[in-house]
């Protein structure tokens, strides 16, 4: 998967994506899914009106993963809009950064003063941090498609923050047990000193342990850091089966230095945050036998098809890396459903119907269904593109895939498998 930069021609298109988008008459297809049509008009006398803007990453160390979450969520609105049922949606698409900026603050002021009532991002979970008093405490849902930190699960938002990733409670214990079926029982972790690297350290560690392996280091690192000797050297030092790198971006720098020491790739083991950040431009190092889990499904067939004619249609540049583009649809879709049930487009209608609208009730895949199902006064149950989702009341999804995939010569990856995860349970 290669780093994709935004251009100026697409830092154009991605910053504001007008309601009412058309796609390409080849990319039109509907997204399949198991349940029918329930026929019979469903479009409302009155027509609502939502407006959502994203923090999603244009710049900084999250980059890579920005552009197929802003494809995604431009469109689900225009597939929204041009359903017709009884809800027009517009979105202003804004840069969220990483922490060594104020982008995601300054990008959600201007936000919130265009009048949004939801706020898709960020992604960079100690990004979320920063502005996730400033969003919710205004009344706007702050939902996230990638957020994975164990600490919104108990953040007092009063109900106002939501993601369709999953915790990394699910995928530590996902990763910890993945390295323990390979074989090693010795591991060592390095992992980047913040919400997002603290959270999936704390529950690799805890899967590995309660596995039966041990941790024979685990070193922290600045998130500014640009150099890892020191890290490498103490971890490697303890003679590790395996090697667990949580980070961001710097894992350019720390395969490099890897490879320098001679180390093996096929012991590596990386996460969502790293995954796809090395593709085949990169030739500091071969990473071929490391493998990477990542939340959600593989995103194959018709959505991956659909998403790359809408991206190729909007003139920009094409995806290569698709992560949390299903998690980003799933969040537009689910945000105009409890729109439409509650009859309103403000920020508490939007928060007291999220959950209902993902739980128990009559099952439907696609916003056409799901929108005439509540037409009809029915309850239902979105089943989205990223999983079955079912929030709890806390806004997380207790239902998710992590999926694990593995690099081969030359810097390229392959899908291996997709783990299904239940935190109800």
């Amino acid at each position: 998967m290669q780093f994709v930069k935004a251009t100026a021609s697409r830092s154009k298109s991605l910053r504001v994506a007008i309601a009412g988008v058309a796609v390409l008459g080849t990319a039109a297809l509907v997204l399949s899914g198991c349940a029918a049509s329930t026929g019979g008009s469903s479009t409302p006398s009155k027509t609502l009106e939502l407006k959502i803007g994203t923090i999603l990453p244009q710049t900084g160390s999250l980059a890579t993963l920005g552009p197929a979450a802003i494809e995604a969520s431009n469109m689900a609105v225009a597939d929204i809009n041009k359903a017709n049922q009884g809800i027009k949606l517009s979105i202003i698409q804004k840069d969220s950064g990483d922490t060594s900026t104020n982008i995601a603050t300054q990008s959600v002021t201007s936000l919130l003063a265009s009048g949004v009532t939801a706020i898709l991002g960020a992604e960079s979970s100690s990004s979320s941090l920063t502005v996730i008093d400033q969003i919710t405490k205004a009344g706007v849902v702050m939902f996230s498609p990638a957020n994975t930190s164990p600490a919104f699960s108990t953040y007092a938002d009063n109900g106002f923050y939501w993601r369709t990733a999953p915790s990394d409670v699910l995928q530590g214990k996902v990763l910890g047990q993945k390295v323990l079926k390979d074989g090693a029982t010795n591991v060592a972790i390095i992992y980047q000193n913040d919400s997002y690297g603290g959270g999936l350290d704390t529950n690799v560690k805890k899967a590995i342990e309660a596995g039966g392996g041990t941790v024979t280091a685990n070193i922290a690192f600045d998130t500014a850091a640009t150099d890892f000797t020191t890290q490498i050297s103490q971890a490697l030092a303890t003679k590790p089966d395996a090697l667990v790198v949580i980070s961001f971006d710097q894992i350019k720098t720390i395969a490099q230095e890897l490879a320098t020491t001679g180390f093996d790739f096929k012991k590596f083991y990386g996460t969502d945050g790293n995954f796809g950040v090395i593709d085949p431009s990169y030739t500091n190092a071969d990473i071929a036998g490391a493998q990477f889990t990542n939340p959600g499904v593989n995103v194959t067939g018709d959505f991956k098809t659909k998403l790359d004619a809408f991206t190729a249609a909007a003139g920009d540049k094409a995806l290569t890396a698709y992560s949390y583009a299903p998690e980003s649809y799933d969040a537009i879709v689910l945000l105009a459903l409890a729109a439409l049930q509650g009859g309103a487009t403000d920020g508490t209608t939007l928060k007291k119907n999220l959950q209902s609208v993902s739980e128990t009730g009559t099952k439907c895949t696609t916003f056409t269904d799901c929108a005439k199902l509540i037409a009809q006064k029915k309850d239902i149950n979105y089943d989205g593109l990223s999983g079955p989702i079912t929030f709890a009341a806390n806004g997380d999804p207790q239902q998710a895939y992590i999926s694990i995939y593995k690099y081969t010569t030359g810097n390229k990856n392959e899908f291996e498998t997709s783990e299904f995860g239940d935190l109800s349970k």
